[in-house]
């Protein structure tokens, strides 16, 4: 017997089993696994009949809360894919994704009403705006009203195609535009298996699934392990060490992931010791490794496990953890401390390969660097419409990551530097490239080069460097202010530096890892 492999299954067992468990704590509001079941089929009934056909795109526009998880489930078993929106992109950022996916529907947080109508505006094809807030006027839905008007027994799962689209996600625009990145039924289910089996989860943990946000990379694969064995999420709206600490104290908080600032930042709370943190047992770290420092700092402080998860919008994320095998257990400390700090070992159901140029292994010695590939039940279907780029990077049966890392004796990799030039601040992925376009149309500037540079609260920023045009003058304030218009205040760069000329290669390519070096000349290497 075969049936189509689609995380709609975890839902149906998890409210099978535990019934009157809490699956969503969401604050002052808990939802059992029996009505987190009945509202997940009733938005799934309620999207039908809007009319919305089979592989219609569905886009949630807002904070963390049990509604994000809701549609999580309840656009699956409709037939349509969910496309979950980075809020902090630019109104003309999001108007192209959501051109580009193309969406049909958007659900709009209460904190977003106004740009919701903007962006309905905006797209043509954007038919229908479901709002969050309990009052909307005529010409949009309300969610609480659309699901009370809904049957709510659940929608069967026989008929949906496993290698079908069920997630369209968008990377950060590292090489330009956005691209769509397609996540099937089959992905996501086989994703959620993977992580169980390598984390260990199991009914009786519960995971604080608001502190990184459900439309980041980080944060996808949660709710799907989390239902998958009948755990409870606790939702917080953003993360905020003083929410975080509330939630882990409330709901007996058993796992959770973060990016190093965010770790940094819950360390340094000067009122954690008020609450119970002892339930917590692990913190996943991703956007970033942190320094194996932070890693000791955890473990002293709270009496947790930390280590790095990596992995990219292209699988589902997760592709290696940095755990410790049982046969390293009797080496140093400091050593274990270093190794949790790595890019890891692949995970149940990854296989991973480190190439040179010419495709071939690199010495498992630790030093020699090479590009990492990836393959697994967990690699995309493909780019959104982009066959050609989609057909690179798969090209030979595996995932081209673009992510450059050695591989030791003991088979843990460890990143050296991203092919791209991204910068990773906060765990945000900034395309340096983005930014330099950016620089390129201001008339004083001849040429730009984007960097990562240290610092103590992101990890790193961007730092930009310009030469002048002949004739041309500029500060350094008027050209951020420039920029500052025309990004994202995440993307902006933290400084501006004029120069005379930049390194370059015989055909006239900026080195930029000589731009780079002496910012980060006696710090821990710079790695991702």
């Amino acid at each position: 017997m075969e049936l189509p492999l689609t995380p709609i299954r975890f839902l149906n067992r998890a409210a099978a089993i535990y019934p009157d468990k809490v699956a969503i704590s969401n604050g002052d509001q808990q939802f059992t696994y029996r009505v987190f079941q009945e509202r997940v089929a009733r938005f799934g009934h309620a999207l039908r009949g809007l009319g919305l056909g089979p592989g219609a795109v569905v886009a949630y526009l807002g904070l963390n809360n049990h509604q994000i998880l809701e549609a999580y489930f309840g656009v699956l078993p409709a037939g349509l894919v969910l496309l979950p929106l980075n809020v902090r992109l630019r109104p003309q950022d999001l108007t192209y994704i959501l051109s580009d996916a193309p969406a049909q529907a958007l659900i709009v947080g209460p904190e977003f009403t106004a740009l919701g109508f903007q962006l309905q505006e905006a797209v043509p094809g954007l038919q229908h705006l479901i709002l969050l807030d309990d009052d909307a006027p005529a010409h949009a839905h309300s969610y609480e009203q659309l699901l009370a008007a809904a049957a709510s027994d659940p929608l069967p799962y026989d008929g949906i195609d496993e290698n079908s689209v069920a997630e369209l996600f968008y990377t950060s625009g590292t090489t330009g535009r956005p691209k769509g990145v397609e996540l099937t039924h089959r992905n996501l289910y086989l994703h959620a298996y993977s992580c169980i089996a390598t984390l260990g989860i199991n009914n009786r943990d519960v995971s604080l699934v608001g502190s990184v946000p459900l439309f980041h990379v980080n944060a996808w694969g949660t709710p799907h392990y989390m239902v998958a064995v009948g755990g409870t999420m606790s939702v917080v709206s953003r993360f905020d060490p003083l929410l975080v600490c509330q939630a882990i104290a409330r709901d007996r908080v058993t796992a959770m992931g973060m990016v190093p600032t965010m770790l940094s930042a819950l360390l340094a709370y000067p009122d954690l010791h008020k609450y119970d943190l002892s339930s917590l047992r692990w913190v996943l770290i991703g956007g970033a490794p942190p320094p194996s420092s932070m890693i000791a700092a955890a473990r002293a402080q709270l009496n947790i496990d930390c280590f790095v998860g990596y992995g990219l919008s292209e699988t589902c994320p997760l592709v290696t953890i940095a755990l410790i095998k049982s046969t390293l257990d009797s080496h140093p400390q400091a050593e274990l401390y270093a190794r949790k700090a790595m890019t890891g070992l692949p995970g149940v159901g990854s296989e991973v390969r480190v190439v040179n140029s010419a495709g071939q292994d690199v010495a498992p010695d630790g030093t020699e660097i090479g590009e990492i590939w990836a393959r697994g039940d967990n690699v995309m279907r493909g780019y959104h419409n982009l066959p050609e780029e989609t057909a690179l990077a798969l090209a030979g049966g595996w995932f081209h990551t673009g992510d450059l890392a050695t591989i030791d004796s003991e088979g843990y990799l460890q990143i050296k530097d991203r092919k791209k030039d991204i910068i990773i601040s906060g765990g945000e992925n900034i395309s340096s490239v983005e930014i330099e376009d950016v620089f390129y149309q201001s008339p004083a500037v001849q040429e730009a080069a984007v960097i990562a540079v240290p610092d103590d609260r992101w990890g790193e920023v961007p730092l930009a460097l310009v030469v002048l045009k002949p004739g041309h003058t500029a500060t350094a304030a008027e050209l951020l202010a420039f920029v500052g218009e025309r990004l994202p205040r995440f993307k902006h760069p933290r400084s501006v530096e004029i120069r005379t000329e930049f390194p370059k290669t015989g055909t006239g390519k900026i080195i930029k890892n000589e731009l780079r070096d002496p910012y980060w000349a006696g710090l821990e290497t710079r790695i991702h």
